[in-house]
């Protein structure tokens, strides 16, 4: 059975602080395919209105249009983060649009920014004020591959049940493995188990320097269970 989009989740909640990558990317382009508009407030008292242009999950960039009134750009240019909002399909999101800089869209010129980490969902109906944001923990998990135990960590998990893990690159793990019985381990909830299918397999490097394996997997098994991972990506605060 599929999993509810974002804005369909948001309906039965009252704020919901989204940290998965994956769906920040969708989210994102979908607010990018509809045109909607954005707005984001400057001292003293300007506002900044624009639209999303284009966004680049894998280059971790965002672009937006220039506003019509020249003071409001340079601002936003000069800003090193600016707050964002807007309204899509009848909710509110609100995100961070760092280090805006100018670049080009196509033939015209635009403001590039970087991929926000976590994009606030608000009811619109409902003020809640101010939102303390839960810090960010280090989810774990343990997996066994026959006679091999390793550890790996869950850097993403989409609505859809895709996740994405970070380990070891010695790890012999390929496309098409299946590793049974992975114990989640969050500071915030008790331990669970999950099995995953491997997608895919990359080499990546860290900001650190070191190296490590990105496996893409498929989260499997029944529905509650996938609700306990996506929990932690994707965060109620009601």
């Amino acid at each position: 059975m599929a999993l509810p989009d974002l804005t369909t989740r948001l309906s039965n909640t009252d704020q919901l602080l989204v940290r998965s990558g994956m769906e920040i990317g969708r989210l994102l382009a979908a607010m990018c395919k509809d045109g909607d508009t954005v707005s984001g407030n400057l001292p003293p008292q300007q506002l900044f209105l624009s639209r999303l242009l284009s966004v680049e999950p894998q280059k971790r960039v965002l672009r937006l249009a220039y506003s019509d009134h020249k003071p409001v750009n340079s601002a936003v240019l000069q800003a090193r983060s600016l707050t964002l909002r807007c309204n899509h399909r009848g909710a509110m999101f609100a995100f961070a649009a760092v280090t805006p800089r100018h670049a080009v869209h196509g033939d015209a010129p635009c403001i590039e920014c970087g991929l926000p980490t976590a994009i606030l969902g608000m009811q619109q109906r409902r003020d809640k004020g101010r939102v303390l944001v839960p810090a960010q923990a280090p989810v774990q998990c343990e997996l066994r591959m026959d006679m091999l135990s390793f550890a790996a960590r869950v850097v993403d998990v989409s609505l859809d049940g895709l996740g994405i893990l970070l380990t070891d690159p010695a790890i012999p793990v390929c496309a098409g493995t299946r590793l049974q019985n992975a114990r989640i381990r969050h500071p915030q909830t008790t331990p669970f188990l999950i099995d995953l299918e491997v997608c895919y397999v990359t080499r990546v490097q860290l900001p650190n320097g070191q190296r490590a394996s990105r496996v893409g997997c498929r989260v499997l098994g029944e529905r509650a269970v996938l609700e306990s991972l996506i929990r932690l990506f994707v965060i109620d605060l009601a």
